[in-house]
Order: C-alpha cells, then sequence, then structure tokens
C-alpha cells in the first residue's frame, strides 16, 4: 500500500512544477551525463563514475531501464563513500533541472544527491546543492526525483555526488540521471552569492545596511545563534558571526541609533538553551560588535505552568514617549497555559530604555496566562505623536498599549467571528497566537488603522484551527465600515506547523488609498482594498502543502508599477521536502511576472525577502534567506529608488515596526464649520504637513466641486506657488524648514439646494505616491432651534 501512495504523490509532484515552476521533467536529456543509466562496467575507464571501493555495488539484477543500476546499502556506523558523477559542462548564470530514478527497500530517511559547481579552472563556485528525496520510509518503487538550481555567475561545470548520510539506512538503487538546461536566469545571482549561514533562519530577514560606516552596504543575517555578516562581494565580514550562546534566533534583527553616538545598533531576541527551563534573552551589539552597555538582559519565564521553551518572539524599535529616542519592545511566549486558571499571569511584553532599564510605568506588561507567538508592531495608532505597541496574544483578544504599559483605553477587545463581543461556549473566535499586527492609514483620512489576520478557532473548548481571517480595526478597536465580518481564507493546507500571519500594506493601484496583502493557511495569496473587495488572489501552493512568507512591496522592474514579492516554503514538520518552493513576483494585479518563481533550495524561504541596494550600483538587488541557511542576492533589471519602496523588507523598516503611517498623515483640508448659504462666501485652508524633511518639491491639485465658484484674487500659500486655473487649483514647491505649508482661498455658494460639498484634494508626495484629503462644506442646511427646558 505505501509503494501506490507514494507513486501517486510523485505524479503530482511532477505534473504542476514542470507547468508552474519550470521545465517538464519527462523531457529530461538523459545523455547529458556521461553513462547516465550505470550501463558500463565500473572497472572500463570510460563509465563516467568515479566508484568507491567500497558500499557501492553495480546491480545487473534491479534497474529502472536497461539492465544495471547503482545500489547501495546502509544499517549503522558512518556514513557511506560516495559515488561521483563526471563533470558536466553547464552555462553560467542559467536554469538546469536534475533528475533520477530511485527505488528503495527499509528506507529510514533521504540520501544525498549533492550538485556541486565548479569554474572553468576546476575551482568550485556556489554553495552545495542538495536534490532531497520525498522517500517514506520502507519500500517504495521506481520513483522520479527533479531538482531544479541556478548557476552561480562564474560556473562551468558541475558534478553529482551521492551517499547516505548516518542517520540514513536501508537500501537505495539509483537510475537515469539526466540534466537539463531551462534557458538563461531572468535574474542572475550577484558575483559572491549565494552563501552559507552558520544555522537555520527562521523569521529573520536580510538587513541591509552599511552597519560599519564606511560608505558600503553590508549584509546582517539571523541564523541559527548568532548574527552573521557579509560585504557585498559575499566575504563574511570582521569580527563576525556574533555569537549568543543561546538555542537559537527566531524573528527580525531591528536596528536603530540607540546611544546617539550616529551608528545603529543591532537587537536580537533569543530561544531559550535548555528548553523548559532556561531563559530566553534580548542582546544589543554596538556596530563593532561589542555589547551595548546593560545587555544581554534575561525576560521572565515560569517553568511550572508554560507548555512551551522560552522563546524571545518579536524585538522592535519605537518613539513610546516621543522623545524621539528609540524603546527597545519584545514579545516573549511565557505563558501559564498549562494552567490557566491557576492564577499565574506571567509577563511576556516588555519595553527597555537603551541602556538596559525598564521604561516607567507598568512594565512588563501582562494579560491573562498567553504569550507571544506572533509579532508586535508599534506605531502612533491614537495620532497622539508617540508610538503606541499593537499586540496579539495566543487568545482570542487584541491589545495596544502606550508607553505607560497599561492598556489604552477601550483596550483590549475580543475578537470573535461577527463581531467584538460574543458567547464562549457557542461562538467561533479568532485566536491570534501566530499574528502579526500591522498599523496603516488605509483609507488616507488621516486615522490609523489596526491589521490582524488570526486563526479561527471554536466554540467553546475546541482549539482545532479552522481557518484564517482579516480583521480591521479603528484606532478604537472597533471593526472599520465594510470589515464588520472579516475576510476569510478557505481552510488550512497543514496542521501541525502553522505560518505567522503578516500582512504587509501598500498603494498598489496608485489610487491614493492602501491595499492590504495577505496570505493565509490555504495556499493563497491575496490582496484587499480599503472596502475589503477582493482585488486578486493567487494560488501559490498549487495542490502543495506550502505557505508563503510575508510580502514585500517595490518597483523590482523600474516599469512604473508595484511588485509583490514573496517566498513560498515546505512546513518542516508536515511537509513533503522536494515540494516545488520559489521566490514570487507579482504584478499589482496578481499576475506573475515574467522570469518568476525564481529557484530556491527546499524547504525554501520562510522569512520576507529584503529589496535594498546591496552593492550599490544603482540597480535594485532581491535579498532572501533559505530556512537551511542559504543566503541569495539577485540582480535585477530595476533602479534602485527608495521612493518606489513602500514595503521593502520584513514588518516594513529596520526598526521592524510593520507600521505605515505616512510623513504627510497630518495634512489635512478644512472648509468651514457652519452652513453656508447661496451667495455667501467660505473659506478653505489646506494644511500639508511632513514629519521628515523632504529634499524633493512636491505638488498639490484640488479640483473645485460642483455647487461652489473660486473667488479670484483670494488664493494664498505660505511658501511656494499656489495657481488657480479653470477651477482647478493647484500648488507646487519644497517644504520649508518648519515642513509646513498653509494654502488657502475662498468661494461661494452657487447651488440653493441643501448638501453636502466635498472638497477632495490630491498631494503627490514624492516619497509615498499620492495621498487624498477631504473636506466638506455645509450648504443651505436648515437651522433648527431646540428648547431648553429646565428642571
Amino acid at each position: 500500500m505505501k509503494r501506490f501512495l507514494w507513486l501517486a504523490v510523485i505524479i503530482l509532484l511532477v505534473i504542476p512544477q514542470a507547468g508552474a515552476y519550470g521545465r517538464d521533467t519527462s523531457q529530461l536529456i538523459l545523455d547529458s551525463i556521461p553513462n547516465y543509466s550505470f550501463e558500463i562496467n565500473p572497472a572500463e575507464p570510460s563509465n563516467g563514475w568515479d566508484w568507491p571501493s567500497e558500499d557501492w555495488v553495480w546491480d545487473g539484477g534491479t534497474a529502472h531501464d536497461g539492465n544495471h543500476s547503482a545500489r547501495i546499502s546502509r544499517t549503522s556506523g558512518d556514513e557511506t563513500a560516495s559515488i561521483y558523477s563526471a563533470y558536466v559542462p553547464v552555462q553560467a548564470s542559467s536554469i538546469y533541472t536534475l533528475a533520477f530514478w530511485m527505488r528503495t527497500e527499509t528506507a529510514s530517511k533521504t540520501p544525498s544527491v549533492s550538485i556541486y559547481q565548479y569554474t572553468s579552472n576546476n575551482t568550485q563556485t556556489g554553495l552545495r546543492l542538495i536534490a532531497y528525496t520525498n522517500v517514506g520510509s520502507g519500500d517504495n518503487s521506481w520513483s522520479l526525483t527533479s531538482y531544479r538550481f541556478q548557476t552561480t555567475p562564474d560556473a562551468a561545470l558541475v558534478r553529482i555526488r551521492v551517499f547516505l548520510y548516518t542517520d540514513t539506512t536501508g537500501t537505495f538503487w539509483f537510475d537515469d540521471f539526466g540534466l537539463t538546461q531551462d534557458g538563461a536566469a531572468a535574474y542572475p545571482f550577484q558575483a559572491g552569492f549565494p552563501v552559507a549561514a552558520t544555522g537555520w533562519v527562521y523569521l529573520s530577514s536580510p538587513t541591509v545596511v552599511d552597519i560599519d560606516q564606511d560608505g558600503q552596504n553590508e549584509l546582517l543575517v539571523g541564523a541559527g545563534d548568532e548574527v552573521n555578516g557579509w560585504d557585498k562581494t559575499g566575504a563574511t565580514l570582521a569580527g563576525y558571526p556574533l555569537a549568543t550562546g543561546d538555542r537559537y534566533i527566531y524573528n527580525q534583527l531591528a536596528l536603530a541609533d540607540l546611544n546617539g553616538d550616529g551608528g545603529l545598533e543591532i537587537v536580537a531576541g533569543t530561544r531559550t538553551p535548555n528548553p523548559p527551563e532556561g531563559q530566553c534573552r534580548v542582546f544589543v551589539w554596538q556596530p563593532n560588535g561589542a555589547l551595548l552597555s546593560g545587555w544581554p538582559s534575561n525576560v521572565d519565564w515560569n517553568p511550572l505552568y508554560s507548555n512551551s521553551d522560552c522563546k524571545v518572539t518579536s524585538v522592535v524599535l519605537a518613539d513610546l514617549d516621543g522623545n524621539q529616542d528609540y524603546e527597545i519592545l519584545a514579545s516573549t511566549t511565557n505563558n501559564a497555559s498549562g494552567n490557566p486558571g491557576g492564577g499565574v499571569i506571567p509577563v511576556n511584553l516588555y519595553a527597555w530604555q537603551a541602556d538596559g532599564n525598564l521604561v516607567s510605568g507598568d512594565w512588563p506588561s501582562k494579560l491573562t496566562a498567553a504569550g507571544f507567538y506572533g509579532a508586535i508592531a508599534a506605531g502612533d495608532l491614537n495620532m497622539d505623536g508617540a508610538a503606541e505597541i499593537a499586540a496579539a496574544r495566543d487568545h482570542h483578544m487584541l491589545n495596544a498599549y502606550p508607553a505607560t504599559g497599561s492598556p489604552l483605553t477601550g483596550w483590549p477587545i475580543e475578537t470573535y467571528l461577527d463581531a467584538n463581543e460574543g458567547d464562549y461556549q457557542t461562538d467561533y473566535r479568532v485566536v491570534h497566537g501566530l499574528s502579526a499586527p500591522v498599523l496603516a492609514d488605509l483609507d488616507g483620512n488621516g486615522s490609523t488603522e489596526y491589521i490582524v489576520m488570526g486563526n479561527i478557532s471554536g466554540p467553546g473548548s475546541s482549539t482545532e484551527v479552522k481557518n484564517s481571517a482579516l480583521l480591521v480595526l479603528n484606532s478604537d478597536g472597533t471593526r472599520l465600515d465594510n470589515w464588520q465580518t472579516p475576510a476569510l481564507g478557505d481552510g488550512v493546507l497543514v496542521q501541525d506547523e502553522l505560518p505567522q500571519k503578516s500582512p504587509a500594506v501598500a498603494d498598489l493601484d496608485g489610487d491614493g488609498k492602501l491595499e492590504i496583502i495577505a496570505s493565509g493557511m490555504d495556499g493563497w495569496i491575496r490582496a484587499y482594498d480599503v472596502q475589503q473587495s477582493l482585488l486578486w488572489a493567487f494560488d501559490y501552493a498549487q495542490g502543495h502543502s506550502l505557505y508563503a512568507s510575508e510580502a514585500v512591496i517595490g518597483d523590482i522592474n523600474s516599469d512604473g508599477e508595484l511588485e509583490v514579492v514573496f517566498g513560498s516554503y515546505v512546513p518542516v514538520s508536515g511537509g513533503d521536502w522536494d515540494g516545488p518552493v520559489g521566490l514570487w513576483a507579482l504584478h499589482a494585479d496578481g499576475s506573475v511576472v515574467d522570469g518568476f518563481p525564481l529557484v530556491v533550495p527546499t524547504p525554501g524561504i520562510r522569512a520576507a525577502p529584503t529589496l535594498a541596494d546591496l552593492d550599490s550600483d544603482g540597480d535594485l538587488d532581491i535579498l532572501a534567506a533559505s530556512i537551511t541557511g542559504q543566503v541569495f542576492v539577485w540582480d535585477t533589471p530595476g533602479i534602485y529608488d527608495p521612493t518606489r519602496l513602500p514595503w521593502p523588507m520584513g514588518r516594513h523598516d529596520l526598526q521592524r515596526s510593520a507600521s505605515y503611517i505616512s510623513t504627510f498623515g497630518r495634512s489635512h483640508i478644512e472648509g468651514p464649520p457652519i452652513s453656508v448659504s447661496q451667495g455667501e462666501t467660505a473659506t478653505f485652508v489646506i494644511h500639508i504637513s511632513s514629519l521628515t524633511p523632504i529634499d524633493d518639491s512636491i505638488s498639490l491639485s484640488d479640483p473645485i466641486p460642483a455647487g461652489i465658484t473660486f473667488i479670484p484674487g483670494t488664493l494664498t500659500a505660505s511658501s511656494g506657488v499656489a495657481t488657480e486655473h479653470a477651477g482647478v487649483i493647484t500648488w507646487s514647491g519644497v517644504l520649508p524648514a518648519d515642513l509646513t505649508v498653509d494654502i488657502s482661498y475662498q468661494v461661494s455658494v452657487a447651488t440653493n439646494k441643501t448638501r453636502v460639498i466635498e472638497n477632495t484634494i490630491t498631494i503627490d508626495t514624492v516619497i509615498e505616491g499620492l495621498l487624498q484629503r477631504t473636506g466638506n462644506l455645509y450648504a443651505n442646511l436648515y437651522t433648527a432651534f431646540l428648547p431648553s427646558i429646565k428642571r
């Protein structure tokens, strides 16, 4: 029975991969590898393979096609000897598919089928590539495995190596190796890449910064228990990696100048080295790799009732008190879920000053017995000039915290499927164990929305995850108009390793409003507008058990449109390790960009990719790290333009704030506060304000709406040039030192109808695209007098 199930899986894997991920493996050129079918005796010099003196057998009784195959067995001891193919010529910066047939008896784990690349002078280049075979335990009939890979810019030859690891047992037969070229790579690797990190990469996106202030960018990644660093050529930075001594770094690195010396400090959170007793920690390094004074800091851990080990699930840098300095925030898995009614409420949300002391107030924070398994966000939620923390613990409540550490007024809020209140025993609820909220002004009206995707479970004690649900809330926790019911996915692909759900936002269609890009647990990534209209949905899994990374967004090919870039990956503990993973790029309408998906090794990319210019050549680079620690840098034909990268990295920025609050967010237009009758005059005041200096000239357009008429001679501007022509007010200029411009003009009411006249302005911000604001004029309203009653 096992054999027939396996054959069915192989057929499903090969056919979709041929259509969506590369060449049809049924058309492989078998004679591209000398003695591809092992029909020549190994004793013959022309046999094409290097056979070792032990372990391997030239089997004349079993073959996939022909009369012979290569057989190897292992029961215990060291790894086996290796068989090597001849050196096969290849083209540099090209896509190839390797395929072979394999049969097993009493197999335990997958063998190693490795590919090595060499330059024309036989110097190894690039990393060892491993073609994973999705072997189940026991016996398997002849099955086809295919593996796509991209050659390096200096590759001229490849060689195949096959052996059994020390934890692989059983008997394996190999036959009919083939290699075909699928064409030139549309996106070649940057010279020196990919490179190998010192461990697995979970959710730590590549970070591109000039960390040593030498005028050149460097690349940092949290891999294993260390912060890895490379220069633009792929050479390891002096003093790196930065070791923690803990189990591993789980989430994003966060960077900012924390001590005011002009350099960027590096912040990372770890997982405990001794589960479940040990405490995890937050580290802060200076740019030279030395620990900042006061760090690392241990976080609390409750070993008595916790149902997991200690993990710092996110670090974020934000200005909580509005004093222009960053505070260091962290969420942890500290919980009491093993006895939620036992009265233990563990702390799991921290806010420190740069010196390692806790921020004054109610820090660290606690709420119920649940911990954090997703990530927090920080931004100005209530528009008070300081950041608040958006927090989603592992239960059906969402919270928001100001600098005091006490919940923001109106929070926490419950999240049931159809309301913020419900009955736990009878209603479905939205649970936030792996949620990563985002803060953004979606509709450009100057207020911030709270965007979060959670899991649907319940009712009652049922914890089975049934679907994903995307919620959009106002700053007070109420649901945004048209979002009273969340946007739902289409079920769950794999239950035993669910993904972190990190939405991203950007103005995909250039209408001045942000769209939400989110992937849940059903193998689809979707884009929604602020009205919850589904703009598009893309099936990246295509029938396989794959999940998606957080998306990043930018113009990667200089076509004037934004693209959505994300990786896919196999859930390591619950998927098929030869699943067709890749790095995708979609146009703003959801269609696939030519040349994608880019080839990545299984099990794929779980951390968000990064859009940056690593080598400072003016071209945009796409960077990504595979789960197993291969770090890729692809060159693109696009120009690096930071103004066209609205969401360029995991969690939006180097501080990992997951906050897209427009620098022009406080710009607005004011109309008269009371009703204006026909023939009377009214004044509109347009206020353009930026939070940061902008060197470029920005512009404004304001078509006068029907029902009112511009009064010549009344147009003024505090700076820049304002004009009126054919009923359209325009302004352009560079913001002055105070980053504020006021434009004023008068109109007369030209209608006798009772109505609200909407006056909409459009600001071309240059750095953030178009921004729209609306001011209202109330024309010819009736006045009503109510009696005053004295009791």
